[in-house]
C-alpha cells in the first residue's frame, strides 16, 4: 500500500466538493450536496481564503481521502472565530487502514502553525469518533444537536501545541549562501 499525501490547492476545490460527499455521508443515502445548499460553505472557494488548508491522500493514483480546515463562521462545528473547522472523509473502501491517521497527522501539524486550536462537528453515530478521540479531539459539553437527517450531532475540539520549527543543519554551501545574501 503505497499511500502519498498531497496539499490541497485551490484549483483542486472538486477535490474537497467530491470528498465532502463521504464527510458528510451523503453517500450512504444516496443524496447529493445539491440536496443540501448548506453545505457548500465546505467547498466553494476553497483555497481562496486566508487559513484554508487541506490535504489529501492518493492511492494507485485515485483520491482515496482528505481532510481540510475553514474559517466557517456559520459551519456546524463552529466555536468562534480564531477556530478553524476541519471537515474529514476516507472512501469507505479504505476506511480502517490507517490513512485518515496519515492525512489528520499531517493537516493537524500544518494548521498548528497558524492556530491554537481546531473543531468539528460529528454525528454521534459517526465511526469516525473513535478517531478523533484517538488524536486528542473532546467533545464539547451541552454542543449536541438535532441535524438534518433527525439524528444528534456534536462539536469537538482538539487544542493543538504551537509548531515550532527545528533548527536545520545547513550545508555549508547553503550557510554561505544564506550568508552572502543576509537572509
Amino acid at each position: 500500500m503505497n499511500i502519498e499525501l498531497y496539499f490541497l490547492r485551490s484549483s483542486e476545490q472538486f477535490i474537497v466538493k467530491d470528498l465532502l460527499l463521504y464527510a458528510a455521508r451523503l453517500d450512504e443515502t444516496n443524496e447529493t450536496l445539491v440536496d443540501h445548499p448548506y453545505l457548500e460553505q465546505y467547498y466553494r472557494n476553497y483555497g481562496n481564503f486566508n487559513g484554508d488548508i487541506g490535504v489529501y491522500a492518493l492511492m494507485d493514483n485515485k483520491v482515496v481521502g482528505g481532510a481540510w480546515a475553514r474559517m466557517l463562521a456559520n459551519g456546524f462545528g463552529h466555536v468562534d472565530h480564531q477556530t478553524p473547522e476541519l471537515a474529514f472523509a476516507v472512501l469507505p473502501e479504505y476506511r480502517n487502514q490507517g490513512i485518515g491517521s496519515k492525512i489528520m497527522a499531517q493537516l493537524l501539524g500544518e494548521i498548528s502553525k497558524l492556530h491554537t486550536q481546531v473543531s468539528l462537528a460529528v454525528r454521534e453515530d459517526n465511526p469516525a469518533i473513535g478517531l478523533y478521540e484517538r488524536l486528542g479531539f473532546e467533545k464539547i459539553e451541552g454542543s449536541e444537536m438535532t441535524n438534518v437527517t433527525e439524528s444528534i450531532s456534536f462539536k469537538m475540539i482538539k487544542k493543538l501545541e504551537k509548531y515550532e520549527q527545528k533548527e536545520e543543519k545547513l550545508s555549508l554551501e547553503e550557510a554561505r549562501f544564506r550568508k552572502s545574501f543576509q537572509f
